[in-house]
């Protein structure tokens, strides 16, 4: 998915998945994180919509708990490079102002949220529930656990709500219709099977040397790629709660109102450990003069008899491994015996879990139909859903409250080096007294900020950068550290003289030639395809392979390739044989269609399945366009100096 974004961070696509995951992150989790009310703390009002403030703390916040939550679903993958290319800042903002809009616009409509449907609302999360039912201990442990008042919480769950109806109100009437439906089908079962020649955006060399005159040109084209960024150095304090950990004896109400709050996170989803041989329906195989109601029917005959006739010989006494092996049409599974593995409740669709659920440990289902086709299925194992005991989990509820509870340490020595410093200004003296190190970085820029003793932390930079000369920034905590800043010193940004950094235009400008010579080169290779070469002559005059995709779909990312619409686009008009040539993501690809294959005619099945996903594509596009009006016509001020 890393891979995914970066590649299309400006696409469509992603900016859609941003957009729904940030709604969510703001209107739901934003409040279990204690983020209901705006503070005035610091910073000022850093947008203004329709006469409503948004405050900087709020937007600060907002920005560090958004990097916090990438930080968590990319781990070791994260890095500054994401924080950039997605344009947090920007999001982050965006949301609060899109979410303000949709309360303002809300209470234009008079949409409220009854306390009813607040209550019955909040008593359906599972981390409130014991036994599926509403435990209020579990409600107000989490509220405590979570330093949340009630107002707080369920003011923000009202929110939540408040949005999800205007949502409901805009898309509700949303149609799909029979074209649409055949659209996408077509598309998404058309599959074609490629050649191809690959090479980078500076594959080809030129081998004219680089002259003075090519690198003062290329500078003077170039310069601000050569800008040394505003550049600040700071001192900073860094408590870590790992310091405190052996320290820390938790009692035993700490242990249990740990495990009553996070009860969620010990509940244990049903699973299955199942085996199955498949017998596809192939409705491509009837009658050619047939309709499609009766191509369908005479597959779905066909494939029952199959899987029939071979669960008589499993009955008889065949061995259900061989079997699988020898007759499943899922190739997956067929090469390890039929088995899936073991899979949660969900996972499959839902006839297969009927039946698994019909089954005992062991035992052979008689055959069992779902869109895929006839299924014979095995049921070699299960697990039952249950929320793991207090006595299953304690050694990890204590080393959780053990870091909890150092971290709360850690923030509150952070809090009281904060508070002494605005008391007298003396940053050294009131670290000092916490017995902590005051040390200073080396100068870094928003590009540039490896730290040494604080690494690339976004939300260190990000509340360095905002910070005045001299002035001491509010405590900074994340998961790993607690922080305090002070601003010592700045420089400006400066393009250095050329006679400054020749050996690295020099490279660049060299670089730059080679690009442009490839891309010449790519426009004749191009050409030549176009007038009749083969791909195979090509390929041996530039001694490089032809390389083979599998069979895709326009749905489909390109095996060995990736996801790219300027290739799908340019191959699927093709007919077999026919050769074209694109561009994507810096490497230029030479290609031919060595086969394809024409959809069939969809199954009830799959035409449900697809009405119900386009009616929520779109209806997610017309929530999009209603809303980007909405903020087009609506007063939004941003005071971009505080970002």
């Amino acid at each position: 998915m890393l891979n995914l974004i970066r590649q299309h961070a400006d696409s469509w696509m992603v900016k859609t998945i941003l957009w729904l995951i940030i709604l969510a992150f703001v209107g739901t989790i934003f409040y279990s994180w204690g983020m209901g009310g705006a503070s005035t703390s610091r910073g000022g009002v850093v947008a203004m919509v329709e006469g409503a403030e948004i405050h900087y703390s709020e937007y600060d916040k907002t920005f560090n708990n958004l990097i916090n939550f990438y930080r968590e679903q990319f781990r070791n993958q994260f890095s500054e490079d994401l924080i950039q290319r997605l344009d947090l800042k920007t999001q982050a903002l965006d949301a609060l102002i899109q979410r303000k809009l949709l309360l303002l616009e809300a209470k234009n409509l008079s949409i409220k949220v009854s306390d009813a449907e607040l209550i019955d609302h909040i008593q359906s999360f599972p981390a409130f529930q014991k036994d599926n039912k509403y435990n209020p201990v579990y409600y107000n442990n989490y509220l405590k656990f979570n330093r949340l008042s009630p107002l707080e919480f369920e003011e923000g769950q009202r929110e939540a709500l408040t949005i999800e109806k205007l949502e409901k109100l805009i898309t509700e009437n949303t149609l799909v219709s029979k074209s649409e439906v055949t659209e996408t089908f077509n598309a998404e079962e058309e599959s074609v099977k490629l050649d191809y020649i690959v090479f980078s955006e500076d594959h080809f060399s030129n081998t004219e040397p680089v002259t003075g005159e090519n690198i003062k040109d290329y500078y003077e084209k170039n310069k601000i790629r050569f800008e040394v960024p505003d550049q600040i150095q700071v001192e900073f304090v860094k408590v870590e709660p790992k310091n405190f950990v052996k320290e820390i004896e938790p009692s035993e109400e700490d242990i249990k109102e740990y495990y009553e709050a996070k009860i969620a996170d010990f509940r244990v989803e049903k699973k299955y450990r199942a085996s199955h041989i498949l017998f596809q329906l192939e409705p491509g195989k009837a009658d050619d003069n047939a309709t499609p109601e009766e191509k369908q029917k005479a597959s779905e005959d066909a494939a029952r008899s199959d899987a029939e006739d071979a669960l008589k010989k499993i009955r008889e006494g065949a061995d259900f491994s061989t079997m699988a092996t020898k007759l499943s049409d899922d190739p997956g599974s067929s090469m390890r015996e039929g088995s899936l593995g073991e899979f949660p409740r969900g996972a499959m669709v839902p006839e297969f879990e009927a039946a698994l659920d019909k089954l005992n440990v062991g035992e052979i289902s008689e055959p069992v139909k779902t869109p895929f086709g006839y299924h014979i299925i095995r049921l070699d194992g299960k697990q039952e859903e249950r929320i793991k005991p207090l006595e299953e989990v304690k050694d990890t509820v204590i080393n959780a409250v053990k870091e909890s509870k150092a971290r709360q340490k850690a923030r509150r020595i952070v809090k009281r080096i904060h508070k002494a410093a605005e008391k007298d200004g003396d940053f050294a003296k009131a670290a000092a007294e916490q017995k902590v190190e005051v040390k200073t970085s080396d100068y870094f820029s928003s590009q540039k900020h490896d730290i040494a003793g604080v690494g690339i932390v976004a939300e260190f930079y990000n509340a360095a950068f905002t910070l005045a000369d001299n002035q001491i920034s509010d405590p900074i905590d994340t998961a790993e550290a607690s922080y305090l800043i002070k601003l010592k010193e700045r420089k400006p940004a400066y393009i250095p003289e050329l006679d400054a950094i020749r050996e690295k235009v020099k490279e660049k400008a060299g670089q730059n030639k080679n690009k442009e010579y490839t891309e010449k080169k790519f426009k004749e290779l191009a050409d030549r395809l176009k007038g009749g070469d083969s791909l195979e002559k090509i390929s041996e005059d530039l001694k490089m392979d032809i390389q083979h995709t599998p069979f895709f779909s326009r749905i489909d990312s390109i095996p060995g390739i990736g996801d790219f619409p300027a290739i799908k686009d340019n191959v699927f008009p093709l007919e077999k044989g026919q050769t074209t040539s694109a561009e994507a993501f810096r490497k230029f690809y030479l290609l031919r269609v060595q086969d394809r294959k024409q959809p069939g005619e969809p199954t009830k099945e799959q035409i449900d399945s697809i009405t119900a996903r386009l009616k929520r594509q779109k209806a997610t596009t017309l929530f999009q366009d209603w809303l980007k009006n909405l903020r087009e016509k609506s007063d939004v001020m941003i005071d971009k100096t505080l970002l």
